[in-house]
């Protein structure tokens, strides 16, 4: 049995992306509210780390961090630099990933609280497998999970994800524009798993019930109606949101010439289609830019 349950009625949100799509932002606004506890972390980035082979450089930066940050309290405190906290307790959950469980159950303890999240885009990797581990853990100690998937128009996703590499690295400016990066990178298996979506909602959908999951358009997120339907979903009242502000964003200062736009939607042409056929041809043609160079009028 667990160490720790929490009271009934909780909730975990649990997002699985999409990277670009807004979780960033979600995380703010579903912050704002004193119904949930967003704990440390908006990526905790366990599961990717733990299953998935893409996630190994990503283990030695998080393992990298957490050693500074022993060394660092080997030191003795200092209080203009103290440890990195995160970092360190990313390390307890990558050693024994029952204490990411209880860290829920934790944060779900007090009166009050009705959710808590974890927004890693990353987990849209992870199996139908590992999703219903999550699940059975979460439920032996009484938390409910509710999976959030945002999607975005492929050809902005990975136009927004490449922009933010330049706004990373801007020694990059001196090697190769944003487009030609993008057409250098939209079939990489970087962006690849990133961007199919019906890859990961056919997972998820073998994990987790209908009512377990909501999918909302990015195009769609910053809108009161949506994010209240997606907070009833979730089990809180809806917070205030400041709709016209962005966080994390790649702001766009060239375009893509229409040729690469045309290029990288025909690649992603099945993405398109999938999301047509599961929310509806009319939503997608009316929300992603791009849709209508692939699907039919």
């Amino acid at each position: 049995m667990p160490e720790t349950t929490a009271p009934a009625g909780k909730t975990h949100v649990l997002g699985v992306g999409a990277q670009k799509a807004g979780t960033s932002w979600l995380h703010d606004y579903l912050a704002r509210s004193p119904q949930v506890a967003t704990g440390p972390l908006k990526e905790y980035h366990l599961f990717d780390v733990l299953d998935l082979d893409s996630a190994a450089g990503l283990r030695e930066t998080m393992l990298g961090k957490a050693e500074r940050a022993l060394a660092r309290l080997a030191k003795g405190a200092d209080q203009a630099r103290p440890p990195d906290a995160p970092a360190l307790l990313r390390t307890v959950f990558y050693a024994d990933p029952t204490a990411y469980f209880d860290h829920v159950a934790g944060l779900l303890a007090p009166d009050g609280i009705r959710a808590t999240t974890d927004l890693t885009p990353a987990y849209a990797g992870l199996s139908a497998e590992r999703f219903t581990a999550i699940k059975d853990e979460l439920a032996a100690r009484g938390i409910g999970v509710h999976v959030v998937f945002l999607l975005r128009d492929p050809v902005e996703r990975i136009w927004s994800a490449e922009r933010m590499f330049h706004r990373n690295h801007p020694e990059q400016e001196r090697v190769e524009t944003v487009e030609e990066r993008v057409l250098r990178t939209f079939d990489h298996p970087f962006h690849e798993v990133r961007t199919r979506y019906h890859d990961t909602l056919a997972v998820l959908d073998r994990a987790f019930a209908p009512d377990e999951v909501t999918v909302v358009l990015y195009e769609r997120l910053f809108d009161a109606d949506t994010l209240a339907r997606l907070c009833g979903r979730i089990g809180i009242d809806p917070p205030a949101a400041d709709l016209d502000h962005r966080v994390n964003s790649s702001p766009k200062r060239d375009g893509l010439s229409a040729e690469t736009v045309a290029r990288v939607a025909h690649h992603y042409a099945d993405v398109y289609a999938a999301a047509a056929d599961r929310l509806g041809a009319e939503q997608i043609r009316g929300a992603w830019p791009h849709a209508s160079l692939v699907l039919p009028a």
